[in-house]
């Protein structure tokens, strides 16, 4: 139904430098302030040019931009979602609810995550932690998965359709008309997104 390899590559992910790219700038998003290629580039030590090659080779639509160029997206994002993730008394957002659960992970951060069931509007809250899910509520909220679309980019191709929920009912009439839905546990969802940001952390280390 999903997989995961699809999800990193549709990130523009495969190669060492791109998982550098994305890490550092995810880490310096979560300081709740547009970010300069320049000032991605020193927090890289790379130089201006080095950082502007890779980011103009990573798939469209991956990064978002202010009217400054600044960057201000990619998965963690200043820009308002329906999924609130508040780092360290910022409100950030993410694009998705899987983005939610495994970026923690990848900024060594707690983040409060506050997100509207798309079918009930209840609002769906957690805790997410580098080592799992606190203080879910409702306790039985569970999170929709989808396989990656093979046309778009990756938050119309995939983002779009990976949501909390308040229940599995909830999830489940909601999937009804949507054959390439699954609903999991909000737990199986930070399963898979710890093994994304795990190879996605590796893939960083290495390059």
């Amino acid at each position: 139904m999903y997989n995961m390899d699809e999800i990193v590559e549709r990130l523009g992910l495969t190669g060492e430098r791109e998982a550098a790219l994305h890490v550092t700038l995810l880490r310096e998003l979560a300081l709740g302030q547009p970010v300069t290629v320049e000032r991605l580039a020193k927090s890289l030590n790379w130089t201006t040019d080095e950082a502007e090659l890779v980011l103009e080779k990573l798939p469209c639509g991956t990064i978002e931009y202010d009217g400054q160029g600044r960057l201000i997206g990619y998965g963690i994002t200043l820009r308002e979602t329906p999924h609130a993730f508040v780092v360290n008394d910022q409100t950030l957002y993410t694009w998705c609810a899987l983005d939610a659960l495994m970026f923690p992970i990848v900024i060594d951060e707690h983040a409060q995550v506050q997100s509207p069931c798309p079918h009930t509007n209840k609002p769906v809250t957690l805790t997410v932690t580098p080592q799992g899910v606190l203080l879910l509520q409702p306790e039985d909220a569970v999170v929709s998965l989808v396989s990656v679309a093979a046309e778009g980019d990756i938050r119309s191709a995939f983002c779009c359709d990976v949501l909390f929920f308040a229940s599995r009912q909830a999830g489940e009439a909601w999937c009804r008309d949507k054959p390439h839905a699954n609903i999991v546990s909000v737990q199986e969802g930070f399963e898979l997104g710890q093994r994304i940001a795990h190879l996605i952390l590796d893939r960083a280390r290495s390059h």
